[in-house]
């Protein structure tokens, strides 16, 4: 049988396209129906048990009053680091989250925890002006303050949030965009850009799949 030119290229346009539709495909099932990961130290991610689970904390919250995991305990959070004056990234990412405790208002199931990397400048009574002025409910969402060495070590060492080692010294700054999803088991199921809708849209989207994982 002859194969006509018009024919051909069909045949051409099909093949090129067929790998990009099943890789299309094949991410579309991994974020929408596939089995969130599991990410140990490191931002690796872990393929079997046990899985790493994320440390405890201990710090001052904006209302001047510690703040330790057991309000997180049992329950799906979101974490990430800002500072009340960031005039570029942190405005939007803070923006982002509370688009995402909308989405989740009412649920007691969630809860989100704030970590400043100014402890210096972003006192308990900074944070709870920068809280009133966003309308933050402390019940849901906590912004901490505490030592700058306790911080960093749990952004670097807990949550693996930044690549550079640093010792939270003067010099030291750690400055990331991501947000970093927590299961009721302490385990970290997914990192996210704060300042990329699609990302934070994937995030609510995650958020739904633990909370039906945990209600089975």
């Amino acid at each position: 049988m002859k194969i006509t030119r018009k024919g051909w290229a069909l045949f051409v346009g099909v093949s090129l396209l067929a790998p990009v539709l099943a890789y299309a495909l094949l991410s579309w099932y991994n974020q929408k129906a596939g089995a969130l990961p599991y990410y140990g130290p490191g931002y690796t991610i872990q393929d079997h048990p046990p899985f790493y689970e994320v440390p405890g904390f201990t710090f001052l919250n904006q209302d001047s009053l510690v703040t330790t995991g057991e309000f997180v305990q049992d329950r799906v959070w979101v974490g990430h680091y800002f500072f009340t004056t960031c005039p570029s990234i942190c405005p939007k990412m803070m923006n982002s989250l509370a688009g995402v405790d909308e989405a989740f208002r009412g649920n007691t199931l969630v809860r989100f925890v704030s970590f400043t990397v100014d402890p210096d400048h972003d006192t308990p009574s900074a944070l709870k002006a920068y809280a009133l002025s966003k309308g933050i409910d402390g019940h849901r969402w906590q912004l901490l303050t505490g030592a700058k060495k306790d911080l960093y070590r749990y952004a670097r060492n807990a949550l693996s949030i930044v690549a550079t080692d640093g010792d939270g010294g003067p010099g030291d700054f750690i400055h990331s965009e991501k947000l970093v999803l927590i299961d009721h088991h302490r385990h970290i199921r997914g990192y996210y850009d704060g300042t990329e809708s699609s990302d934070v849209s994937q995030l609510i989207h995650d958020i739904h799949r633990l909370i039906d994982e945990k209600s089975h």
